[in-house]
């Protein structure tokens, strides 16, 4: 059936069938950006790198957020520029190029040039089909779908290293995570070719800012790497901060600088002067840190007190990402249903923060008492929790921005919503992190390791030292997880201070 819609872009289009296709593409995406982790091993065998050298893994892992960020701030102007689903399509073909590249690479050179094309291609999706849901329904009713959206991609990313282990422990091998993309992407292309073919989206002159991404793309590394702390026992910084800092500033201000004055900018700086505009973007970083803060310490907190193995410690960490779909669906029915952006996006941050100050209080014995007798646990109601705030914000602030922008503007608002997040998670995250272990290395070093020769306590106080080190432990990530729940309780109040009321819808 085709619903009639009046759209500068879109000028018929059957719309819960479109988002579906592209949210599909954009799911497709979403499962490769974790799904390596269960497949590490086997594919550093594949190009003749020995197991004990797992640091020579880290590009396959980070090559594709590398190549997802960089495409990133041009991605929304692209779309803005050519079209959602041009943008799309030639977006699906990147990926499964660089699919193949990853699943035929004989060397791991090839392997890390086909994950940052992976990379890419999934990133440039994020934005395109973002502004895609905005442009298929009106402001009013914009925030459903864009829950649903955001719920995908975050099933895709809670389901990918589900996923790459299943094959990877199969019959078939590693390799078939990716050769099965190719024939998924083919498929997608296949059914959106008539609407792609049909050019029902107005394409304007292709004038990109290449200076401006350079210069903010430039700011954000040096800035991540001036809160890197590579000694953490020394500083709670990077080494080079105090050059890498003051740089990434400049770097910065040259940026704003560009974009006041070129004629088509990569994100319209003077937005900044609209509350709802800078207040969803600052909260949507301040969300970014919370999830990285949570991707990263929850495991290694259960692998580090709790003694263990990766698959449990993986186990632990479903419990909050199982949260975090639903709660992204959540969002985007109660911001529709409440009629306020502001109140859902608030409620999600305090939930989160409440959830973070929960686990803040975890010992050796957190994660045994149940529920209320029910056969989930405590430290499992505490992990959701968290999940579901933290996705229970995506939908109502990614609508507030949406709207706070121009329709010229909302490919680039859409690129610029996901680079706020990914600047929250690699700079908060640095920050966070950087500071809990340069506190533990504060509180550990008076500690000296008993020796057994000539010691007739050996025993009584290596057992002592043991726990004082595991307390410590524990002290640090009570740190990190206060510090981020701290946050989390500003970016509530930020939201609740700054996001517009949701717009009622004009027509249908």
């Amino acid at each position: 059936m085709i619903t009639p819609f009046r759209s500068r872009r879109l000028r018929s289009v059957n719309r819960p069938a479109l988002l579906t296709l592209t949210g599909a593409g954009l799911f497709l995406a979403s499962l490769d950006a974790y799904v390596v982790v269960t497949a590490l091993l086997p594919m550093l065998k594949s190009v003749n790198i020995a197991a004990n050298r797992p640091e020579q893994a880290t590009p396959i892992i980070t090559g594709f957020l590398l190549g997802y960020l960089a495409v990133m701030p041009i991605a929304g102007g692209l779309s803005d520029r050519f079209g959602r689903l041009r943008l799309f399509a030639a977006s699906l073909v990147l990926f499964a190029f660089g699919s193949f590249l990853t699943a035929s690479a004989p060397s791991l050179s090839q392997l890390v040039t086909g994950r940052v094309l992976q990379g890419a291609g999934g990133g440039a999706l994020v934005p395109a089909v973002l502004a895609l849901a905005a442009d298929l329904y009106p402001a009013g009713d914009r925030s459903r779908a864009l829950g649903a959206v955001s719920a995908l991609q975050e099933v895709g990313s809670v389901l990918g290293p589900l996923w790459g282990g299943v094959i990877t422990a199969s019959s078939l091998g590693w390799t078939w995570i990716f050769w099965l993309n190719i024939p998924v992407a083919a498929l997608l292309f296949w059914a959106l070719w008539p609407e792609i073919r049909g050019g029902g989206e107005v394409r304007r002159a292709a004038s990109l800012d290449w200076l401006g991404a350079l210069l903010a793309t430039a700011g954000l590394a040096l800035l991540t790497l001036a809160l890197y702390a590579a000694s953490p026992e020394r500083s709670p910084v990077g080494d080079g901060f105090v050059w890498q800092a003051p740089l990434a500033l400049v770097c910065f201000v040259l940026f704003v600088w560009h974009e006041r004055r070129t004629s088509h900018p990569l994100i319209n700086v003077r937005r900044f002067r609209d509350s709802s505009f800078s207040g969803s973007a600052l909260t949507n970083a301040i969300a970014g840190a919370g999830l990285m803060v949570a991707l990263v310490y929850i495991p290694v907190l259960a692998n580090a007190a709790f003694s263990m193995n990766a698959s449990s410690a993986a186990l632990l960490l479903f419990r909050l990402m199982l949260g975090i779909p639903i709660g992204a669906l959540l969002g985007g029915w109660l911001a529709q249903r409440l009629r306020s952006y502001r109140v859902v996006a608030a409620l999600g941050l305090v939930l989160a923060g409440i959830g973070f100050l929960m686990l803040s209080g975890w010992n050796e014995g957190s994660l045994t008492p149940h529920l209320l007798g029910l056969p989930f646990t405590v430290a499992d109601g505490e992990l959701f929790l968290t999940g579901l705030g933290l996705g229970l914000e995506i939908a109502p602030v990614s609508a507030a921005l949406l709207d706070a922008v121009g329709e010229e503007e909302r490919g680039a608002g859409a690129s610029f919503l996901i680079i706020m997040r990914l600047v929250g998670m690699l700079v908060g995250f640095s920050l966070v992190a950087g500071f809990g272990l340069w506190e533990f290395h504060r509180a550990t070093a008076h500690l000296q390791v008993p020796l057994p020769s000539l010691n007739p306590d050996f025993a009584t106080q290596y057992a002592l030292w043991l726990l004082k080190v595991k307390q410590a432990i524990f002290d640090q990530y009570h740190l990190i997880f206060r510090a981020t729940a701290i946050a989390l309780f500003a970016g509530a109040a930020l939201a609740a201070l700054t996001l517009r009321p949701l717009v009622r819808p004009r027509w249908q």
